[in-house]
Order: C-alpha cells, then structure tokens, then sequence
C-alpha cells in the first residue's frame, strides 16, 4: 500500500527537488528513516481476499526485534475505514450492559444478528478497571464489574463522567459524531436539582460505586489512597460525600454498601431513590443496594434511574427527594480544547484515554514515556510487554485502528513481549508511510484485541477474524481480557437507530 505524503511534507518534498534542479552545488540531503522504514517490513495480510468492502488491513513485521533488546519480532496491524468504498461509520458499544464483562468479541457480536448490520471491524475501547462484586453477590453469575475511567457515552448516554484532569481541564477522548472521530480534551459538568425549591447540587459521577473512584479524580474533592493501604490497588480516589446516578444502560447490580473493604468511604448505607423517565421519584429508601447484609439485588429500571448517596450526598436525597417530587438531572460535556458543548444526542458516542498519542501530524508534546508491564529483554535490560492499540486519522481523512503486539502463538499457554513505551508507540505511529494525523492511546495490555469480519461475495458477513493474540494471563493460560466499551466500524447510520 503506497501513502501519499502529509501535505506539509509533500511541500517540504517539491522545494527539496526545486532546489536540487537549481542549485546543482548544494549536496544532497539524506533523510533520517522514520522507525518505521528503519525497521520494519510490510508482510501478508490473511484473509485479505475476504475483507467486506471499504475495510483494508496492513500488517507490518519487525525485522530485527534484537535492535531493542527483544526476542521475536511484533506485529504492527492497521485497519482503514474508506467511506467511500462502503457506507461505513464509526460507532462505540458497551454490549450487552454498561458494568457487564464482556470481550470485544461478545461485544461486536451483540450489535446486531442481522449479517449485513454486522461491525465490519472493531479494538477494545476507552480505559477502566475490573471490580469485584460485594462479597454477598459472589453466588451470582456476574463475579465482576467493570467501571470506565474518563468519559463514555453510547447514543448520546453519558456512562462515566470525565476525570477531572490538571486544574479541572479534563482528559483526553475521542468523539465519534456521525461516524467520524475526533479527539479532544472533555470535561463533563453533573447536576440534580429538586423540585421544592432548593438550589442545584453537583452530582459526582455516573454507573459506579458511591464513596470510591477508580483511576482519576471525578472532581477537586476526591483524594487518591496510598496502595499499601488498600492492599495494593492503584488509583483508588474516595470522596465520603457523593451523589452517583445509575442508568437505565446499566445491567448489573447497583453498589450495596462497604464493597471495598479496604475504604470506609463507600460503607454508608446511605440513601437511594428510584426516578421514572420523566423525573419522578417513585421509590425513595435507605440502605441503598437493598443493604449490605442481604443478597438482594436491585437493578435500574427499564427506562429509568436511580440515584445513590453517602455523606451529605444520601442527606441530600433524604431531605429533598422526596416519594413523588421530581428531580431534573442536567449533563453537560464540553470540548475544553475548543471551548464548545457538545449536544449529548443519539449521533454522539465517546471513548476516552488519558494520552493523546499524535495531534495535526506530530507526537503530542506533552505525551509522557510510561508502561504498565515491562519483562526482561534479551540482555536482561527491561522491555515493555503492554500491547497497544490506537484510533486515528490519516491523510485522507479515513479512521484507521492500530495495534501493535506480538505474534499469535499455537496455543493459549504461550505468548512472549509484545509491545513498546507509549512514546516509542508515538514515535512509530508518527512513520510517514502509515501516514496518521492525530491518534488516541486506547486500553492495552491484556485489553488489545483487534477483530475484522469476513465476508462474502456479495459482501455479506460471514463470520470474524481475530487478528491479535490472547495476551491477558491470570492463570497462566492467556485469554481476551473482558472490555467495558469498544470502538467498531459498522453499516453508516446504525448507530442512531439501534435503540
């Protein structure tokens, strides 16, 4: 596949041969290779000859991994979306329910039975992390929850709010609006008012446990713990005084009470009170989850809401939600990049990740070098084993999903290093030949799964290919890590209808 240059280094390229037909004494200049050329080598694509229409895939191989310290070469793979191949647009899914475990391929195929509205292609999606149930669900079928870190929306339902980010300024997502993605910095602003008469209240966050945050602040308020004080957990944030809304999108069951025992700030039994789609509270309690000693289960209802509180957010409830007010919930995202709104309708999905990888064709300044698993190379030296995965544009406006990991192996109890610090990521992203204009760093490690339908001759999709290896490993035995939302390039339009 031959990439036209960016058009600044195709001008840059017409004045080098203006000067050299001109000026013959000036001596040649020789260009540094990008990693790419230096290093790599474009290898057979499988399965290239049944690729549904507007879907291209580009695989790349290392040819001398020993360069930096590795054992075996890894696999570069870039998938192009061309909308006027196909009538194809980007979409994001959060499968069966926001909170559920799911694999992007669970995912992907729940978006529809019908062949020709399956996703064509898709990768895992925004950053999260996995929860364990309250110890009295662990008799259920659903041992584990996973909650979103930054923004996600599906359709224009907010599923997280954004972390709060260096002065309130936010972090990194990407924004698909009918079907192409742009990536900014977002910011979310949450607010109940109730209908008696009292001022507006910020709430917190949205679909996770009250009194404790995973990853990033939500706001100002929330405090990050030291591990060795929650037995090793990162990124653990409490705040004793929430509110948190829980929507009708979200499948599991909402938090009861002391869910980790490791934090007393989510032990409040606090208050919870049930709204109907208009606003109307129809169920207002304490001992919010249906308590903390009980194996009651208590879910969203169709259609509706629920709102929890700890600290002064379940007085709050208490005191001005009352059984038959109504409570008007406003959200509101904004593009701090740009200083915008963005309408939070059914053309809106969002993805969100703490690093921007590329911006208008350069690496971001300020992308920082860090890893979450490195292993010994070759000499012993330390390599990044995280694979990467990455949504972007190119050149000719076409969105491309990118993962770089090892090879697939001939069985689940093998894999080997596979990835690159995520500035060495940008720095191959930023290769001429792949052609990216601005990238967003999506989940990786045992997250990174790329998959691509296979279709027929009549372009019908008859079933998928997963181009990645299996590279999360609890037990020794690797598997496809569960995702909390993933990215697919689907039939232009669907997105909006689906619901």
């Amino acid at each position: 596949m031959t990439t036209p240059l960016r058009p600044a280094l195709a001008i840059a390229a017409a004045l080098t041969a203006t000067l050299a037909l001109t000026t013959s004494a000036a001596p040649a200049a020789t260009a540094a290779d990008s990693p790419l050329a230096a290093n790599w080598t474009q290898t057979p694509v499988s399965g290239a000859d049944h690729l549904p229409a507007g879907v291209t895939v580009t695989n790349w191989t290392e040819k001398n991994p020993t360069n930096d310290n590795r054992t075996r070469p890894r696999l570069l793979q870039l998938v192009e979306i061309d909308p006027t191949a196909a009538p194809l647009d980007l979409q994001s899914t959060i499968g069966a329910g926001d909170g559920l475990a799911e694999t992007v391929a669970d995912q992907l195929a729940g978006v529809s039975t019908t062949p020709t509205r399956h996703p064509v292609a898709g990768v895992n999606g925004g950053l999260f992390k996995s929860e364990p149930a309250h110890l009295k669900l662990k008799t259920t079928q659903r041992p584990l929850t996973l909650q979103h870190l930054g923004v996600s929306v599906t359709d224009g339902v907010l599923h997280s709010a954004s972390c709060y980010g260096a002065k309130g300024a936010g972090t990194n997502g990407a924004v698909i609006q009918y079907g192409v993605p742009y990536i900014t910095r977002l910011r979310t602003e949450l607010i109940v008012q109730a209908s008696d008469g009292t001022g507006p209240v910020p709430f917190d966050d949205i679909n996770r446990d009250p009194g404790r945050a995973r990853g990033c602040a939500r706001d100002a308020k929330d405090q990050l713990v030291a591990e060795d004080q929650v037995n090793g957990q990162k990124g653990v944030y409490v705040d004793a005084n929430e509110i948190i809304l829980f929507t009708s999108d979200y499948k599991y069951p909402v938090p009861k009470p002391d869910l980790d025992p490791y934090v007393t700030t989510d032990d409040d039994p606090g208050y919870e009170v049930v709204l109907d789609s208009t606003g109307k509270v129809t169920a207002a309690r304490a001992n919010r989850g249906g308590g903390k000693d009980t194996t009651t289960e208590v879910y969203v209802p169709s259609g509706g809401r629920i709102l929890q509180g700890v600290g002064t957010g379940g007085t709050w409830l208490r005191d001005h939600a009352l059984l038959g007010s109504t409570l008007a919930v406003s959200q509101k995202l904004t593009d701090k990049r740009l200083g915008r709104e963005i309408p939070l309708d059914p053309s809106v999905d969002v993805v969100s990740s703490f690093h921007q990888l590329l911006r208008d064709g350069d690496i971001a300044p300020e992308l920082v070098n860090t890893c979450g698993a490195t292993g010994a190379g070759r000499d012993g030296t330390p390599i990044c084993t995280d694979s990467r995965v990455a949504l972007g544009t190119n050149v000719r406006g076409h969105t491309v999903l990118v993962t770089l990991t090892g090879q697939l192996q001939a069985d689940n109890t093998t894999t080997h290093e596979d990835g690159a610090y995520l500035h060495a990521w940008g720095e191959l992203l930023d290769s001429e030949e792949l052609g990216i204009i601005d990238a967003l760093n999506l989940d990786g490690g045992g997250s990174a799964t790329l998959i691509t339908a296979v279709a027929d001759s009549n372009n019908l999709m008859t079933g998928t290919t997963v181009r990645t290896p299996a590279t999360d490993g609890p037990d020794g035995a690797y598997v496809y890590r569960p995702v909390a939302d993933a990215v697919y390039a689907g039939i232009s339009g669907y997105g909006m209808y689906k619901k």
